[in-house]
C-alpha cells in the first residue's frame, strides 16, 4: 500500500506597517485553514497601532524588521519561518475560503512560485478604488491568463524557501512596496525557476484609493518601474511589469501615450492648425486600444464601473510624465 504523500509545509509571512484595521480579516481567513507543520509570522515593520498584539491574538508569531520597508520585513518574516514554502500574503488582501486546497494542488506541479489573482470585487463605492482593483483582476486574468508569468505580486504569492533563500530574498534596498516583487521575480526567472498563475486562488484586496491617493500612487509606481527597467543587469530574465511581460501591456502603453497625443492635437486645433485632426484620429485610436477593458469594468460594475471608465483616463495622462521624470532621475544618476 503506497504512503500518502503529505503535504508541503506552510510558512505564512504577512508584513505589516500600521495595519490593524485591515490585519484582523487578513489572519482568520488565514489560520483557519492552516494545518500541522505550519506557521504563520507577521513581521511588523515599525507599526504604532495595535498591529502586533492583533496579531499575536491570532496565534502569530511576531518578529520585528530588521530594516524599514516592505522588502525588507518579507525578509525578517521567511527568515524565522522554517517550512517548504514560503506564502507571502498582505495585510490587507483577504484569500477566498478554499485557498489552502486550491494552493496546495499547485504546490505539487513542477514550479518554483505560485500566484494568486485580485478578485473582481472593490470595497467601497468610490471609482478610484473599484479601477484599481479591477485593473488588477482585468490584467491577471485577461492579459496574462493562467500559465508561466514572468512577474509577481507580493499580495499572496507562494515560493519555494531553498529558491527563496538562495536568490536572497527580496532586494531591501528597494524600501517601498513598488517594485519589489518584479524584481525577485526576474532574478527567480534568471535563475532557471518558474512562477505559474493561479487564477481559482483569489483574493479580495481591501484597500481603498480616492483619485488623489490613486493618481499620487500611479505616479510613484511608474517612477519606480521606469527606474527598474534602466537598472536591471544580466542576473534578471525578462522584464515584468504589472506581474505581466512588455507585450501583455502594449494596449496600457498605446492608450497611455495617445492620451497626451489626443490632448496635444486638440489643443493646436483650437489653435487653428487643422493638419492636426489626422494626429488627433492616430491619437484616439490609441486610446480606444482600452474599449475592451472598459467594456469588461463596465459590465462588472455597472454605473461604478462607468465612472471608472473615467477615471482611468485621468491615470494614464500620469502616465508619461512620470515617466519621463523616472528617465530624468536615471540619468542624472539617482538608482532607487
Amino acid at each position: 500500500m503506497e504512503e500518502a504523500v503529505r503535504p508541503p509545509r506552510l510558512g505564512v509571512v504577512v508584513p505589516v506597517h500600521n495595519g490593524a484595521a485591515t490585519l484582523p480579516r487578513v489572519l482568520e481567513a488565514l489560520t483557519s485553514e492552516l494545518r500541522d507543520g505550519d506557521c504563520l509570522v507577521v513581521a511588523d515593520d515599525r507599526s504604532g497601532d495595535e498591529s502586533a498584539d492583533i496579531a499575536r491574538s491570532h496565534g502569530a508569531e511576531v518578529v520585528p524588521s530588521r530594516a524599514p520597508g516592505a522588502s525588507a520585513a518579507r525578509n525578517s518574516g521567511a527568515a524565522a519561518c522554517h517550512a517548504d514554502w514560503i506564502l507571502f500574503a498582505d495585510s490587507d488582501a483577504v484569500p477566498r475560503p478554499g485557498w489552502r486546497g486550491r494552493l496546495d494542488e499547485r504546490l505539487g506541479g513542477d514550479c518554483d512560485g505560485v500566484q494568486a489573482v485580485y478578485a473582481p470585487e472593490a470595497p467601497g463605492d468610490s471609482a478610484a478604488t473599484f479601477y484599481k482593483n479591477y485593473y488588477y483582476h482585468y490584467t491577471f486574468t485577461r492579459r496574462i491568463g493562467e500559465g508561466p508569468v514572468p512577474g509577481c505580486g507580493t499580495f499572496f504569492l507562494a515560493v519555494r524557501r531553498g529558491l527563496f533563500e538562495d536568490l536572497g530574498g527580496f532586494d531591501a534596498r528597494i524600501v517601498k512596496a513598488s517594485v519589489e516583487d518584479a524584481d525577485f521575480a526576474e532574478r527567480l526567472s534568471g535563475a532557471g525557476g518558474t512562477i505559474v498563475m493561479a487564477p481559482e486562488i483569489e483574493v479580495y484586496h481591501l484597500r481603498e484609493y480616492g483619485l488623489r491617493d490613486l493618481l499620487r500612487y500611479e505616479w510613484d509606481m511608474v517612477k519606480a518601474k521606469v527606474h527598474h527597467l534602466l537598472r536591471r543587469d544580466s542576473g534578471h530574465g525578462p522584464a515584468s511589469l504589472s506581474l505581466a511581460g512588455p507585450s501583455s501591456m502594449l494596449a496600457v502603453a498605446s492608450a497611455s501615450l495617445g492620451m497626451w497625443g489626443l490632448v496635444l492635437s486638440l489643443l493646436l486645433l483650437t489653435l487653428g492648425a487643422g493638419w492636426a485632426l489626422w494626429p488627433a484620429v492616430a491619437s484616439a485610436l490609441m486610446v480606444g486600444a482600452l474599449l475592451p477593458f472598459w467594456a469588461s469594468m463596465m459590465g462588472a460594475g455597472g454605473l461604478r464601473g462607468l465612472r471608472a471608465c473615467a477615471v482611468s483616463l485621468a491615470v494614464h495622462l500620469v502616465h508619461l510624465p512620470a515617466a519621463l521624470t523616472a528617465a530624468a532621475e536615471h540619468a542624472s544618476g539617482r538608482r532607487y
